[in-house]
């Protein structure tokens, strides 16, 4: 079975095959196949937060403190404490075997198996924590702790050898290192951007997340704070951008944490990483959560020290039953009520961005998907119309479907001077086939002309009804003139005195396109009818 588990997959043969441990030297948990729902103890007051997760314990937890880090080649990276042998050197601040790296098989259900070093060259007597590879996956970016300080870290890059597959060299140290850590490198989906966190100088607070430019594997400029709601004056750590690069996933003491660090997700904005939400309470506990990993939309990983795990911190498998929320809803004119087709309908999220945009159906009918918990304004605008708009908020999801219709009031039809005459300009006056019948969408258009002779009292005009050439000449001409009277009489019915008005029909007379077969087209633009201003004292 091929599974695909992040932004790039490489069918080669897997590299963690150099040191296999035996069964006797793991020492899995008595629940590694357990698939029972974790259920936290306390629920904290947010509750799930419109994200649904079950979280299952996975098949490589040891009694010592395992970490998730992501894929490589098919593979689930983790660095781990657990012990080799007997006589495993120990971290003095942790207490613990020094943490070294693992790959493990992946299941067709997702839990995880036998947990093989990673690399003999790279384990050493220091502690390993995250890494990061490139879409390639011939660079290698990870931490290693310092020789003065166990608990601190230093980045560095690896290369594989193109001449001995699984063997890293030119190992370098990087030049954003300094008197600080530099934890949990992450390069975004696209390869441009290394993430990562520190407790650099220029921190607000603790450690922060950080991201420097990345090009031909080389960093380029100076790290940066990212911008936006992430960083708190606590500390941030475990950056991980999500699969369709829309957002990052990271951990934090700060926000509305609920203990400990627990997982919150940004969304990618011009502003930087903004609306930032905690995961909730079916991922989060009154403990650590933190190093978020997606292997697809509905499943991933993340490491936890909460009560019920094997050891220190442990690898949890979490699965998202993902709620399908929709905002939906019409767009219609203000007076008539009637359907307004290809209006534009903007959403926008609660920093004024749009999120998406779509052009209103036939019907006038428009439909966004939207997430939980999240503050949104859907805007409405067509020409010949106001702007309207409508704020709400998905906190109420017994309604999977937040329904908003959008009136449009029309505005004035506008008066245009041309070189040879001053028009009101408006859509075409549509009619039934053959008949001086109005369409009744072509209502809201006379309403715009009413609005204009009400704004403007001294203006009269001539209603000059035209026809294309199909037909006779005679019919043609008659057919106009009833049609000038039919629109006439809507704008009697609508209080518009008969002394401003006058009507006529041309037929085929004043042709705008002269065609001796004329497409369909040509036609349409043919037949229209004219709102000519002829006084305006």
């Amino acid at each position: 079975m091929k599974i695909t588990l992040s932004y790039f997959t490489i069918t080669a043969l897997l590299l963690c095959t150099f040191t296999a441990l035996g069964q006797d030297q793991l020492t899995y948990t008595a629940l590694a196949n357990n698939t029972e729902n974790y259920t936290p103890k306390e629920k904290p007051f947010y509750g799930d937060n419109g994200f649904k997760f079950k979280t299952f314990n996975t098949g490589i937890n040891s009694k010592y403190s395992d970490y998730g880090i992501g894929f490589f080649r098919e593979k689930f990276i983790s660095f781990s404490a657990r012990k080799i042998g007997g006589l495993a050197k120990k971290d003095p601040i942790s207490k613990e075997p020094y943490t070294k790296l693992y790959c493990s098989d992946i299941t067709y259900d997702y839990d995880l198996k036998r947990p093989l070093l990673f690399s003999s060259i790279l384990n050493r007597n220091d502690n390993l924590g995250t890494l990061a590879f490139s879409q390639d996956g011939n660079t290698l970016y990870f931490t290693q702790s310092k020789e003065d300080h166990t608990q601190s870290f230093e980045l560095y890059r690896a290369e594989m050898n193109p001449e001995r597959e699984g063997e890293w060299i030119n190992i370098t140290a990087l030049s954003i290192n300094g008197d600080y850590s530099v934890e949990n490198p992450h390069l975004s989906r696209s390869g441009e951007w290394l993430y990562f966190s520190s407790n650099k100088p220029e921190a607000i607070g603790g450690f922060d997340i950080f991201r420097i430019a990345v090009k031909d594997n080389e960093l380029i400029g100076k790290a940066e704070r990212i911008e936006g709601s992430v960083n708190t004056v606590l500390d941030e750590k475990f950056p991980q951008t999500s699969l369709d690069g829309k957002y990052l996933y990271f951990s934090s003491k700060g926000h509305d944490s609920q203990g400990g660090y627990d997982i919150f997700r940004s969304r990618k904005s011009k502003l930087g990483f903004v609306s930032t939400r905690n995961l909730g309470s079916t991922i989060n506990s009154p403990k650590d959560e933190v190093a978020f990993i997606q292997a697809n939309e509905n499943i991933g990983y993340m490491t936890s020290n909460r009560d019920g795990g094997n050891g220190g911190y442990d690898i949890y498998k979490i699965e998202e039953s993902i709620l399908a929320l929709s905002v939906a809803g019409k767009v219609v004119d203000a007076e008539t009520e009637i359907a307004l087709a290809n209006a534009t309908v903007a959403l926008l999220d609660d920093y004024g961005e749009e999120v998406a945009s779509v052009r209103s159906n036939i019907d006038g009918s428009y439909n966004f998907p939207v997430e939980g918990f999240v503050n949104y304004t859907v805007i409405a605008y067509k020409d010949g119309f106001e702007t309207t708009r409508e704020t709400f908020n998905t906190a109420a999801q017994e309604d999977k479907i937040f329904v908003k219709n959008l009136i449009l009031g029309a505005t004035p039809a506008p008066i245009v001077k041309t070189a040879e005459k001053t028009i009101l300009k408006i859509d075409n006056i549509l009619f039934d086939l053959d008949s001086d019948r109005i369409k009744e969408v072509s209502t809201i258009t006379l309403n715009t002309v009413v609005a204009t002779l009400k704004a403007n009292p001294s203006i009269k005009i001539a209603i000059n009804a035209h026809t294309d050439a199909q037909g006779s000449a005679g019919y043609n001409k008659r057919l106009s003139m009833r049609r000038a009277a039919s629109a006439m009489n809507y704008l009697l019915s609508k209080g518009i005195s008969k002394d401003r008005l006058q009507s006529q029909g041309f037929g085929e007379e004043q042709l705008l396109i002269n065609c001796t077969s004329c497409t369909p087209q040509e036609n349409e633009l043919n037949r229209r009818i004219e709102f000519v201003v002829i006084s305006n004292e």
